[in-house]
This record gives C-alpha cells, sequence and structure tokens, in this order.
C-alpha cells in the first residue's frame, strides 16, 4: 500500500473510532501527567494508541520505501554496469567490474566464463547447483562420462547427446545398445556406427547392416592389415562392392591389400570387381603390372578401347631394359 493512501485511510479509520466511541461514552477522563491535569475525552483516549501505531507505521513504511527506491536504483546501476561487462566480453576484453548489489555477482562470472574470445579461466560461482551445473559442462564437454540421471535431460539435449558420445568412446560396446535403441537420434546413430567401424568386430557390424561410406570401408581395411579386424576374403570382397569408388581408390585399396592377401587371391578379386565396377580395371592392371603378370596385362591393354598412361609407360620402360616399380606412378 502507497504512504499517502495509507495515511488517508488510517485518518478515516481513527476518526470513525473516534466517533463510535464517543457515541457510546460521552464522558471526559482526566489523567495527571508530570504536575499537568490532561482531561481529555474518553473517545481521544481510546484513539491515541491507534494514532502512536499510524505513526510508527508511516515512519516504517517510509523507512523501507526509502531502502527500496535506493535498491532499485542500485539495481538499475548493476544492470548499466553488467550491459557493459557484457559488451566487453563479446568485443574480447579482460572485463572486471564491480556491482553494488549480490544480484548480477553470478551472471558476471558465468558471462566471462563463455566468453568466445578468451579463457577468463574458472569462474567463482557460489551458488552449488550453478557451480555444479558448470563443473557437469566442463567434465562432459572434456570427455568425461558423468551421471545425468537426476536432471531428467531429455534426449535431445546436447548435453545428454555429448554424454552418450563419451559412452562411446569410453567403451565401443555402448554402440551396440545405442544402435539397438530404436529412439536413437541420427547424430548418436552416426557417433554409435563410426565407434563400431573402429573398434567392433566383423560380426558386430553385420549385426546391424550400416551403411557404409569411402572412409568407412578404407578404416576397415587398414584394420584389416593391421590384424584388429577378423573377415575372410569373401566377406572383403562384399565389404568393398557395397560402396562405388574412383579409379584411384580402387588402386589405393589394391595398394593397401597387397601386403595381406596372396597375390593370387587378391587378382582373382579385383578380377570380379572389375567386371562389377569398370573403374576397378586400372586397380587390377596395377596388380597385374606389380606381381610380374605382364602377358595377361597386355592382352587386357590390347582388348580394351581406353588407354592406361601410367601402365602402358611401365610397360614402355620395361621393354626397353628399365624395369620400374609401379608405386612410382601410383
Amino acid at each position: 500500500m502507497k504512504t499517502r493512501r495509507f495515511f488517508l485511510y488510517s485518518i478515516i479509520y481513527i476518526g470513525l473510532i473516534w466517533l463510535a466511541v464517543f457515541s457510546f461514552v460521552n464522558q471526559n477522563y482526566a489523567v495527571n501527567l508530570f504536575g499537568y491535569n490532561l482531561d481529555i475525552p474518553i473517545a481521544t483516549w481510546v484513539i491515541l494508541p491507534l494514532v502512536l501505531f499510524a505513526i510508527l507505521a508511516l515512519f516504517h513504511m517510509s523507512y523501507y520505501g526509502f531502502k527500496i527506491y535506493l535498491d532499485g536504483r542500485a539495481m538499475r546501476n548493476d544492470a548499466q554496469i553488467y550491459n557493459t561487462l557484457a559488451k566487453e566480453i563479446y568485443l574480447g576484453l579482460e572485463s572486471n567490474k564491480d556491482f553494488k548489489t549480490d544480484i548480477f555477482n553470478a551472471s558476471s562470472e558465468v558471462t566471462k566464463s563463455l566468453s568466445p574470445w578468451l579463457n577468463l579461466g574458472k569462474p567463482n560461482l557460489q551458488n552449488d547447483d550453478l557451480r555444479l551445473a558448470y563443473e557437469l559442462y566442463c567434465d562432459v564437454k572434456s570427455g568425461k562420462v558423468c551421471e545425468l540421471k537426476k536432471f531428467k535431460l531429455l534426449k535431445t539435449n546436447p548435453l545428454y547427446i555429448q554424454n552418450e558420445k563419451n559412452k562411446i568412446k569410453a567403451d565401443y560396446k555402448y554402440a551396440i545398445s545405442v544402435l539397438s535403441n530404436k529412439e536413437t537420434n541420427d547424430e548418436l546413430i552416426s557417433a554409435a556406427s563410426n565407434a563400431l567401424i573402429e573398434n567392433g568386430t566383423f560380426l558386430e557390424l553385420s549385426k546391424f547392416n550400416p551403411t557404409y561410406t569411402n572412409s568407412d570401408i578404407f578404416i576397415l581395411i587398414n584394420r584389416y592389415v593391421k590384424d584388429n579386424f577378423e573377415i575372410s576374403t569373401n566377406d572383403i570382397f562384399a565389404t568393398i562392392s557395397k560402396v562405388k569408388f574412383t579409379s584411384d581408390e580402387y588402386i589405393q585399396i589394391a595398394k593397401i591389400l597387397k601386403s595381406k592377401i596372396e597375390p593370387d587371391l587378391l587378382i582373382s578379386m579385383f578380377d570380379r570387381l572389375r567386371n562389377e565396377e569398370p573403374s576397378a580395371l586400372e586397380a587390377y592392371l596395377y596388380l597385374l603390372y606389380d606381381f610380374g603378370m605382364i602377358d595377361q596385362l597386355r592382352e587386357i591393354i590390347a582388348s580394351e578401347n581406353s588407354k592406361f598412361e601410367r601402365i602402358e609407360t611401365l610397360i614402355f620402360l620395361r621393354d626397353h631394359g628399365k624395369i620400374t616399380r609401379a608405386d612410382l606412378f601410383y
């Protein structure tokens, strides 16, 4: 209630009380105070405590009204200081503003910690919940696996998604449970698929029939060559056949596999590949030359209408007594 309205209502109320008492008891009552005889109506004696209460209430309301005014002015000043701080943070400046109230302390610390340009260190957060949220954010962002159940985050929440990625990275087998969940979003499916490609067995991959990219196939081939991915030659062929490569990519695949697969098997594999995918033909010719099957190589080149400059150059050099490694041209 506003002070003026309280003052007016107090006068009206006290006046009504005085009239009510005076109408029933129209008598005076005398009191001797410090030798002075005070003789006034009883109705006046009744309202004196009310008058005192009203005066004290007015002083109380005035005091806190003035205090609220000062606090409001301080808050407005702090709001301007915070706006300046936020502007300086956006501009990459080291801002250190002093606030007259505590209201903007947490906001200023959080704002400084989110600077897009400078690392201003760990914020000094006094609020326990806010500090816990910040520490959780830092841990998840750094790759740690955290317990988030008590926060009841949605599965679309970016913090939840990153924490799930951290779980997948910490233990690739967790990717199997992620892929088994039909409600998993595309971002986590991609992360789980990549984890299986980089660490899973051929049997684990086969359960989900993933759609491979060119880079996925190269990862699997390199794992196979390094003996940390068990797969049969037929399955290698089937896996490579799922993706279309450029001529140079097929050649790179042949170069990687020739250190792992026996020459006859590898040549047979690329013979099948070139019949299914014309882009694999030059990789097949590369293997024929590399394994010294020159006569067969000549026959195929003669039967093709295309030109294979690198292979033909190698044959030309060989015919003139300069046997050159195929890898110098590929």
